[in-house]
């Protein structure tokens, strides 16, 4: 049976705040940066940009999904459902063929949309072990290995929809036993991850899975 791990609170992705405040059932994006730094702190990063700079160019990123529903403003387009299921919705609301031109337009501006905000959320850089560490908790695996390759041996073997892991909606994200049932799951939600894209590389290629 899949693994079922706490989701990402999509009220706290998409506006940086979030009703419930600590007694909220999911994640937030602190929630993944105070487990990791209280394991190892902060000594020895490299120098970043300024923190209200990074926080700006961060929040852009993580809104690449709703800035891409925002292209059609004639959808409505509901955060509180999964990212897959709304573009699917919004295709057979402009009535769209699948060999359409339009459609294929769109369908690369999304797989592009959810490239930006998986690596706002992970991370790009291989060589930073804090960004190993931020997917390693997403994926639950504990305890957080010492080293980056050791982090690259565990998630290896970790199945799991992309889709899923860059989600607004909230809801659970599940971890597969094997490919064959990542493949079988995929294929049937219509949850496909861009294997190739513009913005891709980094950490993201160590998850990309072959499914068809």
């Amino acid at each position: 049976m899949p693994y079922i791990r706490k989701a990402i609170c999509y009220q706290f992705q998409s506006s940086g705040f979030c009703s419930y405040g600590t007694s909220c059932r999911f994640l937030h994006d602190g929630d993944l940066n105070n487990q990791i730094h209280h394991r190892y702190g902060r000594k020895g990063n490299k120098k970043s940009e300024p923190f209200g700079n990074r926080r700006i160019r961060t929040q852009q990123d993580l809104d690449a999904i709703a800035k891409f529903f925002l292209r059609y403003p004639s959808f409505a387009y509901d955060e509180k459902r999964g990212v897959a299921e709304e573009f699917y919705r919004m295709s057979d609301f402009f009535a769209w063929d699948r060999d359409d031109e339009e459609r294929e337009e769109a369908r690369q501006a999304f797989k592009d949309a959810m490239v930006i905000r998986f690596n706002s959320l992970y991370g790009t850089d291989v060589t930073d072990l804090e960004n190993w560490h931020k997917l390693c908790i997403a994926v639950c695996i504990e305890p957080l290995p010492a080293t980056i390759s050791e982090s690259k041996r565990k998630i290896k073997d970790i199945h799991v929809n992309l889709v899923d892991l860059v989600d607004t909606s909230g809801r659970n994200v599940e971890l597969f036993t094997c490919l064959d049932e990542l493949r079988e799951y995929t294929i049937k939600t219509g949850k496909f991850f861009p294997k190739e894209s513009a913005y891709a590389g980094g950490i993201l290629k160590f998850l990309l899975r072959e499914i068809l």
